[in-house]
């Protein structure tokens, strides 16, 4: 008998351990994508652009599919998720390429977690490991990231076998999409 409450013991405290570890992955890469997705997005120059558009079409199978064409209500501060019989000239068309719906998915995702605490993005309930990681992405991110210049030196030689990409993903639904993205903005303007 104790041998068995031995087994089960060791199982509880190892799945904790493990749940640990992934929380705090998580948690480092809501940093790590957040600083991704802030340096890329205000890049103006149209020649960067389309070749981080490439990039992300040549890396991440499917991501060629991903340009949305999103349509934002400036009174309510949020994208039109439905447009059946909405007269779209009245919005303000903005365009998401591949490299910002899968940075930006990918973040969202991690950040929201359970819907109720938005940490460590949003520094909701955070413990100081949840901020101890997220912040230690920013700064292992600040030393690989050399400006907008260089953002392909930046996308091939750290980004693309970047742990984190693991959560990148090209199946995006893109209604699902623009509620996450809702989120998002909600919290950024509280």
């Amino acid at each position: 008998m104790s041998k068995i409450y031995f087994l089960i013991t060791t199982f509880i405290i190892n799945l904790s351990f493990y749940q640990s570890l992934y929380s705090s992955d998580q948690d480092y890469c809501v940093g790590y994508l957040e600083e991704v997705y802030w340096s890329l997005d205000p890049i103006e120059e149209i020649e960067v652009r389309e070749k981080i558009i490439k990039f992300f079409d040549d890396n991440f199978e499917g991501a060629k599919n991903l340009d949305y064409d999103l349509y934002y209500d400036s009174q309510s501060k949020q994208f039109l998720i439905d447009l059946e019989g909405v007269d779209i000239s009245k919005y303000k068309k903005v365009n998401y390429p591949n490299f910002e719906i899968l940075v930006l998915d990918a973040y969202i995702n991690l950040f929201k977690g359970d819907g109720i605490n938005y940490c460590p993005a949003f520094w909701d309930n955070c413990s100081e490991e949840s901020l101890k990681s997220f912040f230690q992405a920013s700064e292992d991110f600040s030393q690989s990231w050399s400006g907008e210049d260089n953002a392909m030196k930046f996308l091939t030689d750290h980004f693309v076998n970047h742990h984190c990409t693991m959560y990148l993903d090209t199946s995006i639904d893109q209604k699902t999409f623009i509620s996450d993205l809702n989120i998002l903005i909600n919290e950024l303007t509280k």
